[in-house]
């Protein structure tokens, strides 16, 4: 007999552990970005080597993502869940104390590793809910996820404005993470999926098309977080001190967008909620190419902020009315897909922009999302 029976799917403890799940994933994950000036502060490195550093968080990822789907299966979603949050919170711990190039490299592994598998652990578990309640609510758990990113950064951000080492400043927020974890722990469901011993299982069918789908919105995603500042300050004119707000109005989109779309989901359905928020997408990256104004670009980045905000929860949500793989084998596949689309993002982007310009590698990237609406008839209604 599975150990669901022993906790009630529908209970809203299930719903709220979940939501603050995706809430400290985002959370942990924003707590480096204001980290990184004082860790190169502390550990003495050339820009390559904390490049080559850097690597070690998406190495981590797309190593460690393609286990999910077998640790959900062996040890339940619960305690793979608490396993992942434990050495997030060592991880970060370590990124905040450590003095050498070595740790730090362990330390972003892990925290690029747990993070990964976090996400698909928390997306089985959101679909095993959306399950038992019929109801559409992927969107609104990874619009806690995006609430998390904004609170994990502005705390560390204040934290350190008031005076705080980073380091303490750190252990206050891991504190803090460890305890909403033990405080959820019990509506993580200890559920141990029949198809145990599988590790990974390679995409077919729809969950390919949904892994692909998700690539190409995780690349659109990565590129504007890693090259709008450079191009509004290159080709708008815009001052270097506001060119972050590129991506702080597609964040926020995203975050709005999901946070309050459950019912517009509801509503559209699958298919049309891609084909609508591609189209919004790919329109908002073309308006901030034709702006001559920052402004004007920055309306377009959020536009492409809204389009994109809940392609990803849909096309997670669909896999639960595929056929082609078991559900949490098929999550492990296509998020670990949909994922490389952030490593590759900034990468594709320095590559055509070398050969031509910056421009182009935004405008491919929007014609990448309008090609979306070719696929949608491989979608499960």
């Amino acid at each position: 007999m599975s150990a669901s029976h022993t906790l009630d799917i529908s209970a809203p403890r299930v719903r709220w552990a979940t939501r603050c799940g995706f809430f400290l994933a985002g959370f942990g994950l924003s707590v480096w970005a204001p980290l990184i000036p004082y860790v190169r502060e502390r550990i003495p490195m050339s820009d390559a080597t904390f490049g080559l550093l850097l690597l070690c968080v998406g190495a981590g990822s797309l190593s460690c993502m393609p286990l999910s789907g077998m640790l959900a299966a062996r040890l339940g979603i619960r305690l793979a869940s608490l396993g992942s949050l434990a050495l997030l919170i060592c991880a970060l711990a370590i990124m905040a104390l450590t003095d050498s190039i070595a740790w730090l490299g362990v330390a972003l592994f892990a925290f690029g590793g747990t993070l990964g598998v976090l996400d698909i652990l928390l997306n089985i578990q959101s679909l095993k809910v959306e399950r038992a309640l019929q109801r559409p609510l992927m969107s609104q758990f990874h619009g806690m996820f995006s609430l998390g990113t904004i609170a994990g950064a502005a705390c560390l951000t204040a934290l350190l404005t008031l005076g705080l080492s980073p380091a303490l400043s750190t252990l206050l927020l891991v504190g803090l993470i460890l305890v909403t974890t033990l405080a959820i722990r019990s509506g993580l469901l200890p559920d141990r999926a029949p198809a145990g011993g599988v590790m990974f299982a390679r995409p077919t069918g729809v969950v390919l098309v949904v892994g692909l789908l998700c690539f190409v919105v995780y690349l659109a995603e990565g590129a504007i977080l890693d090259w709008s500042a450079i191009y509004l300050t290159q080709e708008t004119g815009m001052a270097m001190s506001l060119a972050g707000l590129g991506y702080a109005s597609f964040a926020a989109l995203v975050a709005i967008a999901r946070l309050a779309g459950g019912p517009v989901v509801a509503r559209l359905g699958t298919v049309r909620v891609v084909v609508i928020g591609s189209v919004l997408a790919a329109t908002g990256l073309l308006l901030s190419l034709l702006a001559s104004h920052w402004i004007v670009a920055l309306i377009g980045y959020a536009l492409c902020g809204l389009g994109c905000a809940n392609i990803s929860p849909v096309l997670i949500s669909s896999l639960n009315h595929q056929k082609d793989m078991p559900v949490h084998l098929a999550v492990t596949a296509a998020t670990t897909v949909g994922f490389a689309g952030v490593l590759a993002g900034p990468a594709l982007m320095g590559f055509v922009a070398h050969h031509s310009s910056l421009t182009i590698a935004f405008a491919m990237v929007a014609a990448l999302l309008l090609g979306m609406l070719f696929s949608t008839t491989r979608l499960p209604r």
